[in-house]
Order: C-alpha cells, then structure tokens, then sequence
C-alpha cells in the first residue's frame, strides 16, 4: 500500500482511538512522547496532524502526521511505521481499495444519531415546517431534519460529540471564546433544513442542507449562500437505485428530488 493511500484512509481520530487517547474540549492531551503533566499535545482534526508546545518532548517542534505518530509512539522506524499503519488497516479490513477507511466507518453510525436529532427538531420547529410546506414538503412524511445550531449543547454536550462534529465539520473551530469563557464554535449548516445522503447500503454517508434563512438578510446564517454539503460528501438521495430500474430522473437539488417524490406517483 503508497503511503499516500495510508495517509488518506487513516485518520488521526482513528489513530489516537486505537492507543485509546482522548483530547480534551480544547483538542489538547497529555503528550504520550514524554513525561507530560498538563495537556501539551494540541490535535488538528482538519490536517490529521498534531503538535507537542513542550521543549521537553523529543518531537518538539515537528507537526506530526499520523504515520509519525505511530512511529514515535511504537518507538519504531519509519518503515516499521508504515508497516503497522497499513496492517491496522487491513485487520480491520480497510486497507484495500474500495472498502471504508475507519473515519468512514465511524461516520455512518454518527451522522445517522445525528440526523435522528435533526429530525426530532423538525417537529419543533414552525419556520422550518413552513419553509418545506411551501417547498411542498410535508415533514411528517419526508425523511428530512432541521439543524438550529443547538445539538452539541446542553445534555448532548460531551467531549466525544465535540470531537467526532469537528473531524466530520458539522463544527467549525474558530478559535474563539463564547460569553461564558468556554471555547465557541461555528456550526456548519445552522438554520438549514437537512436531508441524508446514502450508500448502497442504505446507509446514511453525508448530509445535504439547504437554508431556510434568505442569504442576503444574513439572518443567524453562519455561511452565505443556499445549499451545503458536509466535507468529503458522498452518497445519493433518497438512495442508490434498484438494479432493476428502468427510468432515471435527475433533479438540480437534493430537496427538488424530495418535492418530486412527494408530489408525483413514480
């Protein structure tokens, strides 16, 4: 297996769940390459990387990638490194083509509890009920969701949920505080009403958001603009085909397809 490929199908989060390492809220852990006794490793979901701010730890100074990490934790070579990288990969049957690296395989499972609360908000929500009743929508009836920016607070609110929102970008870090002094984030899609994207297994792989807020108000909208999908996006709405389907219809956007449905016999 390229290196390249090892790097793309294995994910930092993956690696540090592997030695069973948990950043805190602020994505720092005690460093496991030296003697550490406040959090001095900061973790970069976005590049995969991380970094030790202590003079004391022998990478100091060297952004890490996850085939250093292993390296320096396994206290190996780099080709040994490598080595172990591609046969974590495979004993968990993800190291060919074709088959989900482990991001991937943590990603379903989640956006699915995820897309569980975006469809409970729905049901509370009266302009995201309106805005799909003039799409010709009805909520009741449609596997559709609505994001009010609230699902990583209050009783939902844990470290792991942070995490695994920022690795797959439903959470934006913006390196800033919020009123109470604890670290703020943007949340991806606010105010959008939210549809799931499929693989061929049924399973839900992505998200597609389409804002109920006009872009030009601004209006509690974190990005200007109309449709949105999550990072590294994949799947179809409602889902892959039958093997026996014999007319396709296209449609410019995933809520056309979904007015489509609910309006015409197909």
């Amino acid at each position: 297996m390229e290196i390249s490929e090892i790097k793309q199908r294995l994910t930092l989060a993956a690696v540090l769940q592997h030695y069973g390492l948990k950043p805190d809220k602020n994505l720092r852990l005690n460093c496991p390459f030296h003697d550490d006794k406040t959090p001095s490793l900061q973790v970069y979901y976005k590049t995969h990387t991380a970094y030790c701010f202590s003079s004391n730890c022998k990478t100091h100074g060297k952004s890490l990638d996850v085939i250093d990490f292993i390296m320096y934790k396994e206290n190996c070579s780099k080709h040994e490194a490598l080595q172990k990288a591609a046969a974590f990969l495979e004993e968990k049957g993800e190291g060919k083509k074709g088959n989900p690296s482990p991001c991937s395989l943590l990603r379903s499972p989640f956006l699915t509890r995820i897309f569980q609360y975006f469809k409970n908000a729905v049901h509370n929500s009266p302009p995201a009920q309106n805005y799909l009743a003039k799409r010709f929508l009805d909520y009741k009836q449609t596997e559709v969701g609505y994001n009010g920016g609230q699902f990583h607070h209050g009783t939902r609110k844990d470290e792991n949920l942070i995490n695994q929102c920022l690795e797959y970008g439903l959470l934006l870090d913006n390196n800033r505080l919020g009123r109470t002094g604890e670290k703020a984030y943007g949340v991806f899609g606010k105010n959008c009403v939210v549809f799931p994207l499929k693989n061929r297994e049924n399973e839900i792989v992505s998200l597609y958001f389409r804002s109920i807020i006009n872009p030009s108000t601004g209006s509690g909208q974190a990005t200007p603009g109309k449709h949105f999908y999550l990072k590294d996006r994949s799947g179809l709405y409602p889902g892959y085909p039958a093997a026996d389907t014999k007319t396709l219809i296209l449609t410019e956007s995933v809520i056309d397809a979904a007015s489509l449905i609910m309006n015409y016999e197909l």
